[in-house]
């Protein structure tokens, strides 16, 4: 392999374990380790989401995808602009403001604290943990692909490279190194999947050509329902795209970027540079494999393989290195976020919680480490042998990510009748239903399990939550507090734990005075001194 190739790969390798030093000189509380103690500004926040949502699967499953599909890969695309704007839109200034009025760090805490649950705490802990492991063994399984096929390396190499140096950067740095080298590493996917896919692009001959060229080899590659006619039909087509969007709501390693946010209101902004740079990003890997299949031609043993293997078709050396840096980013940027979420939810949302109360906080940065350290080695070996490919490992993941998190998540923050028994029952529900008819191969009225999942999620919700008592009146003022304008009440204006952006927030205080008693109690501040708890 030529050094031109090599240097630049390492260089960014270097880059990222400098970003993991600094960061660590930062972290001065164990808030600060698990959630960058909510200091993260809009453009930070938009890539550090970006990436994160990118993951492997940008690289490897995405082009996959279109060499074998064409353009119908495009309805997968098509919900990934709108989903992660309107995540931050609609979701993420009432979740970042809710969540610190109820003194939240994490999404399970956020549950607990919102429902006054700690069962659905530790249920949501349980499936975070879960689910987000196989979506971290997705991960390092694209290292060892994207590796191996670039350098010649064994499999098992390339994994150890890419867990390796993640490992490092997120134990030094814990939150703050993530959404750092995250911000680092969407500016290398941006640049470095364009500088590929327009390039592709030219060599095939443009657009026209390319179309030519695809139907020569089957027709069915140039429409929107593929090849095999799998997305005609409306609930086909849009299938695709209503995971996409909801996974945006529910995927917890997305949301809690919205827990960081410096204040709520940098949501906005947050939202408003995502939807630019995903329409321009989504595009442009999905359909790089088409391109790959007229110039790398049919019959690739892996169609995963597609995007790796086209850098060195249509790059120069030096570019191809910058290539392999992209992909080794979208790998990282998402696994990294995988890893702090499951060391999150173990450390604050297990341990912290339920087995090991009033730890000391530089004991809880140890610990936290330490898991870090555990979870990349169990993943890692998991990994070796994989259970299925990428592209399914992560759609199924992803769906039952949406369906747990997602309308629990909207409906937490939108409807004032919410109740534990609502969000208990949509979690197991749906989920129950979802593994069901995914693991048989069923499609109930001719919609995925997704979609079927969907159906059951929102109703079991609605139903759970109108047929148990309604949440008491401190709960409702919170509520009142959480989705309007205007400044907050006195009580909290004073709280020390309340950041200078919130306490320009919400509610008029006049409209909270004559319930204030009630609201202090059930926050459990003392008049005007005690801060929100934290645990």
């Amino acid at each position: 392999m030529k050094l031109n190739v090599i240097i630049p790969f390492v260089s960014y390798l270097l880059i990222m374990l400098g970003i993991g030093m600094y960061a660590m000189r930062r972290i001065k509380t164990y808030d600060d380790f698990i959630i960058g103690g909510r200091s993260i500004g809009a453009w930070v926040s938009s890539f550090a989401l970006i990436t994160s949502y990118a993951s492997g699967y940008t690289y490897t499953a995405a082009p996959g995808m279109s060499y074998t599909g064409g353009w119908s890969t495009m309805w997968w695309s098509t919900g990934d602009a709108p989903g992660n704007a309107l995540s931050f839109g609609l979701l993420g200034r009432r979740l970042r403001k809710f969540s610190e009025l109820l003194g939240a760090i994490t999404l399970p805490e956020y549950y607990e604290k919102r429902f006054k649950s700690p069962g659905l705490r530790l249920l949501t802990s349980i499936i975070i943990i879960t689910t987000v492991s196989l979506h971290l063994v997705a991960q390092w399984q694209a290292s060892g692909i994207l590796l191996s096929v670039t350098f010649g390396t064994d499999y098992l190499v390339g994994m150890l490279i890419g867990g390796a140096v993640v490992l490092a950067y997120t134990i030094m740095g814990g939150y703050l190194a993530t959404v750092y080298t995250d911000f680092m590493q969407g500016v290398v996917m941006f640049i470095g999947t364009h500088i590929l896919f327009w390039s592709a692009i030219s060599k095939v001959g443009g657009f026209n050509a390319l179309n030519d060229q695809l139907a020569l080899i089957n027709p069915g590659l140039v429409t929107p329902w593929g090849p095999d006619g799998s997305y005609f039909g409306l609930i086909a087509a849009a299938s695709p795209i209503i995971l996409i969007i909801m996974g945006s709501f529910g995927m917890p390693h997305v949301t809690v970027r919205h827990l960081s946010l410096k204040n709520p209101d940098t949501a906005r902004k947050a939202m408003l540079i995502t939807a630019i740079f995903v329409a321009l990003f989504s595009f442009a890997y999905y359909m790089v494999g088409a391109a790959g299949l007229i110039l790398l031609g049919p019959g690739l043993e892996n169609p995963e393989t597609s995007g790796v293997l086209l850098w060195f078709e249509v790059l120069p050396p030096v570019g191809a290195g910058i290539l392999v840096s992209a992909a080794v980013a979208a790998i990282m940027s998402t696994a990294d976020g995988f890893l702090m979420l499951i060391v999150s939810t173990i450390a604050h949302d297990i341990l912290n919680r339920f087995l090991l109360p009033n730890t000391p906080q530089e004991k809880r940065i140890r610990i936290a480490r330490v898991i870090t350290a555990i979870i990349v080695i169990l993943s890692l070996v998991a990994a070796i042998n994989p259970p299925a490919g990428v592209f399914t490992i992560v759609m199924t993941v992803f769906g039952g990510m949406a369906l747990a998190f997602g309308i629990p998540n909207i409906f937490s923050v939108y409807w004032k009748r919410s109740t534990k028994t609502g969000a208990i029952a949509c979690v197991i529900l749906s989920l129950t239903v979802y593994v069901w008819l995914t693991a048989a191969g069923i499609e109930l009225f001719g919609m995925s399990p997704f979609m079927n999942g969907l159906i059951v999620a929102i109703l079991a919700f609605i139903i759970g939550s109108l047929l148990t008592q309604k949440p008491g009146p401190e709960m409702e003022e919170l509520f009142d507090i959480g989705t309007s304008y205007g400044p907050l009440p006195e009580s909290f204006v004073k709280s020390s734990n309340v950041s200078e952006e919130l306490k320009a927030e919400a509610l008029r205080a006049e409209k909270l005075m004559t319930k204030n008693n009630v609201l202090k109690q059930s926050l459990n501040i003392n008049a005007l001194d005690e801060p929100i708890p934290t645990n």
